[in-house]
C-alpha cells in the first residue's frame, strides 16, 4: 500500500482525551476483550528515523456491538503537529476502491499532541467524517482509537496501515522521518476470525504419499493464505503456532515434536484405516482449524 501523508481535518479539530473518563472507558473495552480474542500486529522498533517509532497494533472487536478499538503502542508518538500519528483504513479491503492515491482507503486518523481528526474519501475529496462513536485517548507510547463499524461502512473485514511522520528543520535543512506498520502491506482485521482472515493453509506431510502402519507421520503447515496484503515484496507467511490433534478412526493417538504434530502410527490394525488431524494454526491473533484425512497404508 503507498500512503499519502494528508491532514483530512474536519472544520472543528476533537481534542484528544490524554486522562480521565474517556480513557478509563477506552481501558475498561481492551481489559473485557481478550487477548486471544484481538488481532496483534508487531512492526519492528528503531526504524522510524525520528518520527514516532510504531512497535504494535492490537484491534479488538465486539462482532455484536460492531465496537472496535485499535490500541497503538510505541515511544514518542502523536507528540505535535510535526510529529503525527494517521490511522489509515480501506474499510472495503479492496485497493481498487477508495482513494487511490494513496492504496484505496475510504478511512482516515489524524492524532496530533492535541487533538484528532476522522476523515473519509467522498468519491472525489477528504471530508468530515460521522464521528458519534469516535473516542481517541492516550499518550506519547500509546494511542487508542474507538470506532464503530457502522462509521466504516459496516465493514466486517477491513484492510489498515498506522504511521508516523515528522518533519524538522535544522540550519535551512528539512528532514524526514517516517514509520509505517506494516513496513510494506497492510494488515488485515476480520471480525469473523478476530485477526486476520486466514482463508486456507498449504500442508507438507512426511512421508509425502501419507501415514504407513508402524511408522511416523508429521504434519507441518508450509504457508498461509490471507486476502491480499499489497507487499512490493511478496512473502511467504508463515504460522506463528501451531498443533495437531489425531485419531485413528475413534482412537486418539500422541503426538510429539513441534505443536504435537509428528504421529506415531501403529503397526497392528492400522492399515486402511482413516487417519483424521485436526490442525490448528496460529497468527496475528487469529486462529484457524483445518481438518486433514489420510488412509494408512
Amino acid at each position: 500500500m503507498s500512503t499519502q501523508f494528508r491532514l483530512p481535518r474536519p472544520a472543528v479539530p476533537s481534542r484528544l482525551k490524554r486522562a480521565g473518563p474517556i480513557a478509563a472507558a477506552l481501558v475498561a473495552a481492551l481489559v473485557l476483550v481478550p487477548s486471544a480474542s484481538s488481532g496483534n500486529y508487531t512492526d519492528p522498533s528503531g526504524d522510524s528515523a525520528g518520527a514516532g517509532d510504531i512497535t504494535a497494533v492490537t484491534v479488538a472487536g465486539d462482532k455484536g456491538s460492531g465496537q472496535l478499538v485499535f490500541r497503538i503502542s510505541g515511544a514518542n508518538i502523536a507528540t505535535s503537529g510535526t510529529n503525527p500519528l494517521f490511522l489509515d483504513i480501506d474499510s472495503d479491503a479492496n485497493p481498487l476502491t477508495g482513494d487511490l492515491t494513496a492504496g484505496g482507503i475510504e478511512y482516515s486518523f489524524y492524532v496530533d499532541g492535541e487533538s484528532y481528526d476522522f476523515g473519509r474519501w467522498d468519491g472525489s475529496k477528504w471530508a468530515e467524517a460521522p464521528s458519534l462513536t469516535v473516542r481517541v485517548s492516550g499518550n506519547t507510547s500509546q494511542i487508542l482509537i474507538s470506532v464503530n463499524r457502522s462509521e466504516l461502512g459496516n465493514s466486517t473485514d477491513f484492510n489498515f496501515v498506522a504511521s508516523t511522520i515528522s518533519l524538522a528543520t535544522v540550519e535551512s535543512t528539512v528532514s524526514l522521518g517516517l514509520d509505517l506498520a506494516p513496513n510494506d502491506g497492510v494488515y488485515n482485521y476480520s471480525f469473523d476470525a478476530n485477526g486476520p482472515q486466514i482463508n486456507s493453509v498449504d500442508v507438507q506431510t512426511t512421508p509425502s504419499a501419507g501415514p504407513k502402519a508402524g511408522k511416523r507421520f508429521v504434519v507441518v503447515p508450509t504457508a498461509l493464505k490471507l486476502p491480499p496484503d499489497g507487499r512490493t515484496t511478496p512473502v511467504n507467511v508463515v504460522p506463528e503456532s501451531y498443533s495437531c490433534v489425531a485419531k485413528l478412526g475413534a482412537k486418539k493417538l500422541a503426538g510429539s515434536g513441534t505443536g504435537r504434530c509428528t504421529i506415531a502410527v501403529p503397526k497392528k490394525k492400522a492399515r486402511g484405516k482413516r487417519l483424521t488431524v485436526l490442525l490448528t494454526v496460529n497468527y496475528q491473533g487469529a486462529t484457524k482449524v483445518v481438518p486433514l484425512t489420510f488412509k494408512v497404508g
